[in-house]
């Protein structure tokens, strides 16, 4: 028997951190259904159509964090996307395991909704296999990487793929910036933050080879082993190599990792470092000790890392150092509105007949893609600050763009086209747009 949707819809509490999953039993009102959704067929006669021209969908939210990334998804979907698409979103508690994501999927099921955006991709195929059986579309937010080809490869109808970062776009990023940033004989030293990236994380481990290739081929360098198993490493490990620079690589999270904090500020406090790279958001925690060992070793530690926009990057960016630098000096940024775009694209364009523009040159189901973009300056930053804001009115990916994406406006669109809106998506084409 199906259990019902936890009806916990407040606002307030996605502000305060959300709660685990639990499968409360509870009901969420069904929404009324106009008009049956049409075929592609029935598209192909009519040409254009418009989001009145379908029922209410009903969408399902899966958030496996309480961070404010999440907060303003939410705002992006129920505020901004709901009135104009003529959808309603039905957001989880935090679920953290498989278990909170089938009882979420079941109770979404027994509200009527149409699809499942997902930010969790752990048993990606398992979720797909139960999309499929009570008939939701599907997506994921994940790269194409080994552990969801289960949901690829199942052949599963209402599978529309998965979105994400361009990670070798990513890595290019790091290695454009430690390029120009690094000096020409590398007696700062490095110390690079793997992350996740010895457990399958592709970003973090992108981000990794990335930093380790730059400097190689910087400095001329030659290791004792290969750049991917260096990047892989689950243990810290200084990078042996024939110039003597001093490369150290520490994996972990500070998130649910004991001692790791403590780890990076130790290796930081010998003053062997002047460059730290971290693959995932790291840099709020390492702030403090950063600025500790500026002081007392009176060197100007430069710190890139990957970014959403949050208060405590504007923070950074606004927080000067000793010598007068950002405390952070590079943010290779993600932008929500952007991010949480491509996943409503592509069930909405499943829900109203053009599931064909989530499928790849392969006839499969492709990863969508977005590139982030490197910041390096303050004025930046605080120009971004005012968009993808919530209760603000300057998104990324505002109307305008996502109406490029969608087939019922477009009768002609092709899937390479709307990966085309999302390359052509950069800070200096959205100033441009949005402005200041």
């Amino acid at each position: 028997m199906k259990k019902r949707l936890t009806a916990v819809l407040l606002c307030a509490a996605m502000v305060l951190g959300l709660t685990a999953c639990s499968g409360k039993e509870s009901s969420v009102e069904t929404a009324a259904q106009t008009t049956a959704p049409a075929t592609e067929a029935s598209l192909a006669e009519g040409g254009a159509k418009t989001p009145q021209d379908f029922k209410k969908f009903k969408i399902g939210v899966c958030e496996p964090q309480a961070i404010d990334e999440v907060v303003i998804r939410r705002d992006y979907y129920e505020n901004y996307l709901a009135s104009r698409y003529n959808v309603e979103f039905v957001f989880s508690e935090q679920c953290k395991d498989t278990d909170d994501e089938l009882t979420f999927i079941e109770g979404c099921a027994d509200a009527g909704c149409d699809a499942i955006i997902s930010y969790r991709s752990v048993d990606a195929n398992q979720m797909a296999q139960v999309c499929e059986e009570y008939g939701m579309q599907y997506v994921i937010n994940t790269a194409r990487i080994p552990e969801v080809d289960g949901a690829f490869e199942g052949g599963y109808e209402t599978f529309q793929g998965s979105f994400g970062a361009d990670n070798e776009h990513v890595g290019q990023l790091f290695r454009d910036w430690l390029s120009s940033n690094a000096s020409d004989d590398g007696s700062e030293g490095f110390m690079i933050t793997s992350s996740l990236a010895f457990s399958g994380n592709i970003q973090h481990l992108e981000t990794a080879i990335a930093a380790l290739s730059a400097l190689q081929s910087k400095y001329n360098l030659t290791f004792e082993d290969t750049v991917e198993n260096l990047a892989k490493t689950s243990a810290p490990i200084e990078v042996a190599n024939d110039k003597g620079i001093n490369i150290y690589i520490y994996p972990g999270s500070p998130s649910g990792m004991e001692g790791w904090l403590e780890g990076v500020s130790a290796a930081l406090q010998t003053g062997k470092y002047g460059v730290l790279i971290h693959s995932g958001q790291s840099y709020a925690q390492t702030a403090v000790v950063v600025d500790e060992v500026e002081k007392n070793f009176d060197k100007d530690i430069k710190v890139a890392s990957i970014a959403s926009m949050s208060e405590s990057l504007i923070n950074a960016f606004n927080t000067q150092d000793k010598f007068g630098n950002s405390s952070l000096n590079m943010a290779s940024l993600k932008s929500t509105s952007l991010v949480s775009s491509m996943g409503f694209i592509s069930v909405y364009n499943a829900l109203t007949g053009y599931a064909a523009l989530n499928d790849s040159s392969e006839n499969e189901k492709r990863t969508l893609s977005f590139r982030m973009w490197s910041l390096d300056t303050l004025d930046q930053i605080n120009t971004c600050a005012n968009w993808d804001v919530k209760g603000g009115d300057k998104w990324i990916m505002d109307e305008s763009m996502i109406n490029q994406c969608l087939g019922i406006m477009n009768p002609d669109l092709t899937a390479d086209d709307v990966q085309a809106v999302y390359n052509g998506m950069t800070y200096e084409s959205t100033l441009e747009r949005l402005g200041k």
